[in-house]
């Protein structure tokens, strides 16, 4: 059993691995203002997600965000400080949020993006505050498009590294095969040690 578990670690640690892992920024609207406005550049690629908190106590206040690039613009509900729960725990009115969470379109998102607070007290419009977000690319995907130019020993290095992971494959899968035969035939003689021994009784 242990070397069947080992098997498949060495087999999942052989995989490779495409794409990075996707992250959330959360923003924080609170009564001075969003918690940053500009997210810091480097923060969010393609795919990536943005959070915006609604925690400005103000009464009455209520908060809608605006996410904006090359005029096609983006809006989230309305959102409140608190949403009403019941006695167990469920929002009372589904339609309540207090969070925005916009994920970043994974293929054609990249750039600068707008975005646009804009904070509402009693039902008119109070205060804006702007900033922005620049979205990188994801770079794992455009190398696969683009052709990359290796000379002859970086070549002879990456074809050992793939024959390298492809035998630790095969090994893995032969062993697993092997194993599994194993138990098989174990239990099949300690069936007939039991049938003999019987019969000389």
């Amino acid at each position: 059993m242990r070397l069947l578990f080992a098997s498949l670690v060495i087999i999942m640690l052989a995989s490779p691995v495409v794409g990075h892992e996707l992250s959330v920024y959360t923003v924080i609207v609170n009564n001075d203002g969003a918690h940053p406005a500009n997210i810091p550049n480097g923060s969010l690629k393609e795919g990536d997600s943005a959070w915006f908190w609604m925690k400005d106590s103000t009464d009455n206040a209520t908060l809608i965000v605006e996410i904006e690039r090359d005029g096609a613009t983006m809006r989230s509900p309305t959102l409140q400080f608190e949403c009403e729960l019941d006695e167990n725990g469920t929002l009372v009115d589904d339609e309540c949020k207090n969070r925005y969470d916009h994920v970043f379109n994974q293929h054609n998102s990249a750039g600068l993006w707008n975005l646009t607070f804009l904070k509402f007290v009693n039902g008119e419009l109070n205060q804006t505050y702007n900033g922005s977000v620049y979205i990188e690319e994801d770079l794992h995907d455009s190398q696969e498009e683009e052709p990359e130019i290796i000379d002859s020993k970086e070549e002879i290095e990456l074809f050992s590294k793939q024959n390298i992971a492809a035998i630790i494959a095969v090994i893995s899968l032969v062993s697993i095969a092997l194993i599994l035969t194993s138990m098989g035939d174990d239990s099949t003689i300690t069936k007939n040690r039991l049938i003999s021994d019987s019969e000389e009784e």
